[in-house]
């Protein structure tokens, strides 16, 4: 069961047990994404010969980024947005708690962790999708350039590497909130997302509720890899 005394179905109870809070494709995708924005970084940095690899891990990126879109509304129920974005009373809330130090507790994202969790996927689906009609005016044209007129690409090529900053600093915003979670709150967030578990009270601990259905998750992640290729390639 889940207490909803507290908004969001967060819970102040003190008796904890260990139980698994997000399923495997969740934190294989997690951490799946933060590989690829890392190699996308530095190819992008470095140029030349190596954005070719850029694009190559961009359009991998896509496909992910389009799968926990999508299993964000048919996953496990952690996984679905439904159970972690909350409003803005519910962020103040949170935000309160914590200043009081009698903070609330959330089986998956806090409600302020839930909306970075929205504006990383909306800053990537952004910069992933305009990569494909980018061009360096040299040797690298995206898949979809052909699709559009010079002009075109040559604003959303600008747009698209200053957008990139963005959503790097998203990055380095969501990392250093590990971090200070880590060592000022003494919650290991990153663990969670490594092995899935985490401390919870006790009325909050349900276990079913990080419980996935592998081939569901492996067609939907097959269809998001197809699809993007789809369109690469036949469009």
């Amino acid at each position: 069961m889940i207490d909803t005394s507290a908004p969001g179905g967060a819970s102040t109870g003190s008796e904890r047990v260990r139980v698994a809070v997000w399923d495997w494709p969740v934190r294989v995708v997690h951490w799946s994404m933060a590989l690829l924005l890392v190699a996308l970084v530095a190819t992008g940095l470095r140029g030349g010969d190596a954005l070719e690899w850029h694009m190559r891990f961009g359009q991998v990126l896509l496909a992910l980024v389009l799968f926990r879109i999508l299993w964000g509304f048919v996953g496990s129920r952690n996984a679905r947005f439904r159970t972690f974005v909350r409003g803005s009373r519910a962020a103040a809330s949170y935000v309160r708690s914590r200043v009081r130090r009698a903070p609330e507790v959330h089986a998956t994202h806090n409600p302020i962790g839930g909306w970075m969790v929205i504006a990383l996927l909306g800053a990537l689906l952004v910069q992933a999708g305009t990569g494909l009609v980018t061009n360096d005016d040299i040797l690298w044209d995206g898949p979809l350039v052909k699709h559009v007129a010079k002009d075109t690409s040559d604003a959303l090529s600008s747009f698209h590497r200053r957008f990139a900053w963005v959503v790097v600093t998203l990055a380095v915003l969501h990392v250093l909130a590990v971090i200070a979670y880590l060592v000022v709150f003494r919650e290991n967030l990153a663990k969670a997302m490594v092995n899935g578990l985490k401390s919870l009270p006790a009325d909050l601990a349900d276990p079913s509720a990080a419980s996935a259905s592998s081939l569901r998750a492996m067609a939907l992640l097959a269809a998001c890899g197809v699809a993007v290729w789809f369109v690469l390639h036949r469009l």
